[in-house]
């Protein structure tokens, strides 16, 4: 159980989640409906207040001496953590050990697990003393009641089990929930980083707007937002850390799109552009990115359903379909006597070295030649 928690393949069946207060913070959302039953899939996103679980540093500093941890700072951010360790493992498929690391944070005693390549990748250790004025900052500002926003997909969950798994180790958790004013809630909790790619494998999808709302629902939820000539804005993972990427920029738009404030990184050859994560500098980018090209709004045609040819309907009424009354013979065509019309477009149809027509009638009226003249004059016209 300790190895399949640390590795988040635990499952747990349904749990309950109990708080001091649960309270519904959106109104639901319908993102599918079954189109035989009419059954309704609902997105719930509710705000929880829960007792807060913060770390003093004389505590952690029992805990690193206790169970042989390690204070360690972020290489980037500069944030500081306190690692120890949960096991060692062996991957099923590659048969390599590695070891685990619960992360210990002023906020929260195992806020979660780490891998030892991650840890060494992100970050270096450093000395209890260094750690020491940062940590109790950090502890004294964290509140007593902590509010977390969950997402949960209720209702008509069955038929589409598959289609919440965005990724093959994709844990499903059912839940249950009972909010203040008494409305009972079960159906799969989900991450909030795959709020985004869930929504959209079950058909349906946000309307962003404003860039706030796309800064937090691409970051955060995995949204994925489309802007006009050909642009995507969406969350990628660099370096282990999520990013907004724009995607789709053609070269001769790499200075403009630099003059925006994104920042150019050359990956593998390819020059690629991410917002910044920083909320006030995200936000201002975003804004100026959308000014510039807007979010493509989709079409109203598009979700038109369209009617049906009358004759469809027919022939899946009809049971016996008779073959002499659908087809004519060729011998009946031929016996046919041909409009003029008919005949200049077959005419056309045929090809010719010199493709020559020969218009006779009442031309002599049309073009005043004499009427001596016309029984042996001969007109060409070329097409």
């Amino acid at each position: 159980m300790r190895y399949a928690k640390a590795s988040g393949t635990f499952d747990e069946g349904v749990t309950d989640i109990k708080a001091l207060a649960i309270r519904i913070a959106k109104p639901p959302r319908i993102v599918h409906t079954d189109e035989i039953t009419q059954a309704q899939t609902t997105h719930y996103t509710l705000e929880i207040d829960v007792p807060s679980q913060s770390i003093s540093f004389d505590e952690a500093e029992r805990v690193r001496k206790r169970r042989n941890g390690a204070f360690l700072r972020h290489r980037k951010n500069g944030h500081f953590i306190l690692a120890v360790e949960s096991g060692l493992h062996t991957n099923a498929e590659t048969g390599n050990s590695y070891r685990t690391f619960a992360v210990w944070k002023p906020e929260a005693a195992r806020s979660s697990y780490i891998h030892d390549d991650e840890l060494k990748e992100k970050y270096k250790a450093v000395t209890s003393a260094r750690v020491r004025d940062w940590w109790i900052e950090k502890h004294a500002i964290v509140p007593p009641i902590e509010t977390h926003a969950i997402h949960i997909i209720g209702g008509a969950i069955i038929p589409l089990w598959q289609r919440f798994k965005t990724h093959e180790e994709a844990r499903l958790r059912v839940v249950r929930v009972t909010t203040d004013d008494g409305q009972r809630i079960v159906g799969i909790r989900i991450p909030r980083e795959q709020v985004g790619p869930i929504v959209r494998a079950l058909g349906a999808g946000r309307d962003l707007r404003e860039p706030e709302e796309v800064f937090a629902g691409i970051l955060n939820e995995g949204e994925e937002v489309t802007l006009v000539s050909g642009l995507k804005l969406c969350r990628r993972m660099l370096h282990r850390e999520p990013v907004i990427e724009l995607i789709g920029v053609d070269p001769y738009k790499f200075a403009e799109i630099r003059s925006l404030g994104l920042l150019n990184e050359q990956i593998d050859w390819k020059q690629r552009f991410f917002v910044p994560t920083d909320e006030g500098s995200g936000i201002s980018v975003i804004s100026a990115l959308l000014d510039r090209y807007p979010i493509l709004i989709s079409s109203e045609s598009d979700n038109v359903e369209t009617a049906e040819p009358e004759i469809a309907t027919e022939l899946r009424a009809t049971q016996v379909v008779d073959p002499g009354e659908w087809f004519v013979p060729v011998e009946s065509l031929s016996s046919q006597e041909l409009e003029p019309v008919e005949e200049l477009a077959i005419a056309l149809s045929k090809p010719a070295e010199t493709p020559e027509f020969i218009l006779t009638g009442a031309l002599t009226n049309s073009l005043s030649i004499p009427q001596s003249d016309a029984s042996e004059m001969q007109l060409t016209f070329d097409f």
